[in-house]
């Protein structure tokens, strides 16, 4: 039977804690090492290959109670190990990076923004192109080369327009946050930038009226969501982490 992983925590806190029911409403353990531990419970190997949305999203429960009580470094569903052991070996590996990350997220939440622009609403004055010269409309090898500078000018604008409104929104939630991730992408409808706020827990009214501002003054269709676990920082704070996260495959193929 293998174990799913729900998240790395504090060990010494995990023992204070009567930590929530896993998937299915297996019983939840703390693996430890040291001052790590990292919760898993065991599933059976029928789900663990056949994962559905419901599955996925108890998982997601699960998380947020862990949240709730205590400080936590959050897994994306679908890290399984075979054996405790592996998670120890795992927790040791990577113990110094998971104790500085488990400090910056302990008493913070992630709040999430969507915003739906048009690049013209954030556009720059437009540069005036050159007029095309006869030689080069008669030169395909030229016109070809005009046409990858028009579509990198293009996706060059497009990065900067979505920059301009990730620092207008820093900008509108300036001292509310402690860190701040963004990316953006092209969609039919506009821009779409999705940030992610790690805030502390004292300042999310804070940051909730801050939004009511934002949002009247944005253009655009803005959307805030969470509190959440801090998803969005794991790799951000955590970055051997993500390698970690792939050991433990390659681990659980070992298995």
């Amino acid at each position: 039977m293998k174990s799913i992983v729900y998240g790395i925590l504090d060990a010494r806190q995990a023992a204070k804690e009567t930590l929530p029911p896993g998937l299915n409403q297996a019983p939840l353990m703390a693996v430890k090492h040291g001052n790590l531990a990292a919760a898993i419970s065991p599933v059976a190997e029928e789900l663990a290959s056949s994962a559905g949305i419901d599955q996925a999203l108890e998982y997601a429960r699960v998380v947020e109670q862990l949240h709730r009580r205590l400080a936590v470094l959050p897994m994306r569903y679908g890290c399984f190990v075979h054996h405790p052991e592996q998670v120890v070996e795992f927790l040791h590996r990577y113990e110094r990076q998971f104790s500085d990350a488990l400090a910056q997220v302990e008493g913070r939440d992630e709040m999430g923004l969507r915003i739906l622009f048009q690049e013209s609403d954030m556009a720059e004055p437009p540069e005036q192109p050159g007029a095309p010269t006869e030689a080069d409309a008669q030169t395909r090898g030229r016109a070809y080369l005009d046409n990858r500078r028009r579509f990198y000018a293009q996706q060059t604008r497009v990065d900067r327009a979505a920059r301009r409104m990730a620092e207008r929104a820093q900008a509108a939630f300036s001292g509310l946050f402690v860190r701040c991730t963004w990316d953006h992408a092209a969609r039919p409808d506009g821009l779409l930038l999705s940030m992610a706020f790690l805030v502390e827990r004292p300042k999310l009214a804070d940051f909730r009226r801050a939004f009511l501002r934002f949002q009247k003054d944005c253009p655009g269709k803005v959307m805030c969501s969470g509190p959440w676990p801090p998803y969005g920082f794991v790799a951000d704070l955590a970055k051997p982490a993500v390698a970690a996260l792939a050991d433990l495959e390659h681990l659980q193929e070992k298995g």
